[in-house]
């Protein structure tokens, strides 16, 4: 008799178990979000905004994208801002259908962490900075769109702020301030790709529900080149009738040209040459005029006195010699 009451005790456990885990693991809805950020604003003695089934629309279809492009390896501040086709929170509302005309603009705040991060650390301490507190605080909101994705272990908030400015929060813009109940898919106008001038040059005339990425990826060149060519800033607005510089005029090569380097007016001067002198020999006629057995008239003469002198020396010495030759004996 004890065996049912174990098993219907184990059954009454799991059943508390399993739902209470369900709600744990649960990522708060695009709608919690809002809620949150309208109490902060009545806080701060701002009005709430109103939602708009484009804004949230183009809110889930970012989340969706960063969920899907990075997963747990969270984007940077600058890349959770790009969206598919390198797009800005300004594009992917005009292509689900929002008014971004003159004096509009989308700015956007984004998060990522797991699915045990509250939700009031999302917003009061992740977006606890001048520019995220300045878009959820802005005086003029009108509407507001968010996106939650939750993937395995982790969860992307999305929450876009369609701003007119100077409407101090109230306007009849946008699309919808119902909530709609079936999932609004984004629709982009189809782009029809300029011919170029004769210049090479290519300009695009903007047509309604064109966006900037749309354009970009029509003509096969990036968001930030357009920006680039058009002097644009990164929320820049573009509307209906505006044109866009896509290529640049082509810029034309010159050719070189043969320049001649001028000849000099006056030739340099070459140094006058010294004539050094050569030294020359003797005739041999005057050599065997002037010598005898390559004896000069000097030494000849020294040596014929040596030799007279010698002479003399010899004659006086044999004069003497024969002076001195004894006389034979006398017989007696």
């Amino acid at each position: 008799m004890k065996k049912p009451h174990i098993f219907l005790l184990l059954a009454i456990f799991i059943s508390f178990l399993f739902p209470l885990r369900q709600v744990q693991s649960a990522a708060p809805s695009p709608y919690d979000l809002i809620a949150m950020v309208n109490d902060l604003r009545l806080n701060n003695n701002l009005p709430a905004m109103e939602t708009d089934g484009a804004l949230m629309a183009a809110a889930q279809m970012q989340s969706d994208y960063l969920a899907d492009e990075y997963g747990t390896n969270f984007p940077s501040w600058d890349m959770g801002h790009i969206g598919a086709g390198g797009s800005y929170a300004i594009d992917r509302a005009a292509a689900a259908g929002y008014y971004v005309g003159p004096g509009w603009n989308v700015v956007e705040n984004w998060a990522g962490g797991n699915n045990t991060t509250p939700l009031s650390e999302i917003v009061y301490s992740f977006w606890n900075d001048e520019a995220h507190m300045g878009n959820m605080l802005h005086q003029d909101v009108v509407h507001v769109g968010a996106g939650v994705t939750e993937g395995d272990g982790f969860v992307y908030y999305i929450i876009d702020f369609a701003v007119q400015y100077g409407s101090g929060g109230s306007s009849s813009g946008g699309v919808a301030s119902t909530i709609p109940t079936t999932a609004v898919t984004p629709k982009v106008a189809p782009v029809t790709v300029a011919a170029p001038n004769e210049d090479g040059s290519i300009i695009h005339k903007v047509e309604i529900g064109q966006a900037l990425w749309s354009i970009a990826a029509a003509y096969e060149v990036t968001v930030d080149q357009l920006l680039a060519l058009n002097n644009l800033s990164v929320n820049a607005l573009i509307y209906e009738g505006r044109t866009l510089l896509v290529q640049p005029a082509y810029t034309p090569t010159p050719s070189p040209t043969a320049t001649q380097t001028p000849r000099p007016s006056t030739r340099t001067p070459i140094p006058a040459q010294t004539a050094q002198p050569v030294k020359t020999q003797a005739s041999n006629s005057e050599d065997s005029s002037n010598s005898f057995l390559g004896l000069d008239r000097q030494t000849m003469g020294l040596a014929l006195i040596l030799i007279s002198g010698i002479g003399l020396v010899l004659i006086i010495v044999g004069t003497m010699v024969k002076d001195k030759k004894p006389e034979p004996p006398q017989s007696e």
